[in-house]
């Protein structure tokens, strides 16, 4: 594991030299924008393989914490899908009579706000209730 901690190091601080390389170069006119929008995409692709891939590695390699993420995200799942049935698909036009939003736009909108509405009430809740146990132990 120590080598791969060495290995893991080695890649961050080459990709965090070789974008301040081309950040560099960008400031006195050597490369173009489009060059740092594609090294952009590029980081953001290995940030999203990483993201996925590692977890699903750590699942693999302890499976009982597997099911407590899983169990966490059906439950998110079931959270949104609740904002989703509750959203509502209303039409919204400006004044002038140019359409702000469709229905379908409206509901997946609406949605995400009372998915977040709910999120933050269940955290809030749980705030609340950590620190009142923690007043009658």
């Amino acid at each position: 594991m120590g080598n791969n901690n060495k290995l893991f190091s080695i890649i961050l601080m080459s990709l965090l030299g070789l974008s301040a390389l081309l950040s560099l170069l960008f400031m006195i006119s050597v490369v173009s924008e489009g060059l740092l929008i594609v090294w952009c995409y590029i980081l953001l692709g290995i940030a999203a393989v990483t993201a996925i891939v590692f977890p699903l590695i750590t699942m693999a390699q302890n499976p009982k914490g597997a099911k407590n993420a899983l169990i966490g995200v059906v439950g998110l799942i079931l959270i949104c899908v609740i904002g989703y049935m509750m959203a509502g698909d209303e039409t919204h036009v400006n004044y002038d009579g140019t359409v702000l939003a469709d229905a379908a736009t409206s509901l997946k909108s609406e949605a995400g706000i009372i998915a977040s509405y709910v999120l933050l009430a269940g955290a809030v809740g749980v705030i609340i209730f950590s620190e009142v146990s923690k007043m009658f132990k």
